[in-house]
């Protein structure tokens, strides 16, 4: 790392001391977006599967659709379940355009990142699951395009190095407005349009996928098909939190 980008890593450390030294949420003096004991208050996703991090009830443990149908990903980093002050933050991120949380809960992912790929090989790039461009032409925004930006900053700021680069476009982009996938059951979220996704731009061989929540899965592999379709050898899945399968009873079996 040269020079410049250690002087532009400490005049941001700086600007975040002077203008963001409190928590998001309780207000209270904090040199991180989250305080010690706010941090405390989100639901860790442990015990979970050990391939899809879907949540379960025991450990060592694969779910029933990795045991029959293993995802096309490789890794899948979600330390969080959505559930309680997790759930509440995204929501009011997407539905009451609340973005000042997207600072504390990717500050959150930023460390479990960190702490996953000690002595391992970060990936060449970071890729979001983007939304639909009416949709955000609705929303006024891409949650997932910000919380990325903010992710990659928090990543190299914590690790006090550039590891990852933050591209200016985003390598895949939506074509249809499906509907929005928290109104949808399970079967029609995996109903989802073949071409609903394309790539626009070169795919790395080792790729992070993010999105901000994941549910059934079938939005990420319909990502991951296509990203191996155009080069991807490896990918890892990095998302906020996951969500419970409330509708079909997960097949506790234990790893031989």
């Amino acid at each position: 790392m040269d020079w410049i980008d250690l002087s532009t890593i400490k005049i941001k450390k700086v600007y975040r001391r002077l203008l963001f030294n409190r928590c998001f949420i309780c207000y209270s003096k904090s040199p991180f977006p989250l305080c010690e004991h706010c941090q405390l208050g989100f639901q860790i996703n442990s015990p979970s599967c050990q391939r899809c991090q879907i949540p379960l009830n025991a450990t060592d443990l694969l779910c029933g659709q990795c045991q029959t149908s293993p995802p096309l990903y490789q890794e899948c980093i979600a330390p969080y379940r959505f559930e309680g002050i997790m759930k509440n933050l995204i929501h009011r991120i997407k539905f009451q355009q609340e973005n000042h949380f997207i600072r504390p809960i990717t500050f959150l992912l930023s460390k479990h990142l960190i702490d996953f790929y000690s002595g391992k090989t970060w990936p060449e790039q970071v890729i979001y699951v983007p939304s639909h461009p009416d949709r955000i032409r609705e929303r006024g925004f891409c949650q997932t395009q910000i919380m990325t930006t903010h992710l990659i900053q928090y990543i190299n700021e914590l690790s006090g190095d550039t590891l990852l680069s933050n591209s200016h476009s985003n390598q895949i982009r939506k074509n249809i407005n499906t509907h929005a996938q928290h109104t949808l059951t399970k079967k029609e979220r995996q109903k989802s349009p073949i071409n609903t996704y394309e790539v626009i731009h070169p795919i790395s061989q080792h790729v992070a996928l993010f999105d901000d929540v994941m549910t059934t899965g079938s939005t990420i592999n319909a990502c991951c098909r296509l990203l191996q379709k155009h080069g991807a050898k490896k990918i890892d899945i990095w998302t906020l939190a996951r969500t419970p399968d409330h509708e079909n009873k997960l097949d506790n079996t234990p790893l031989n």
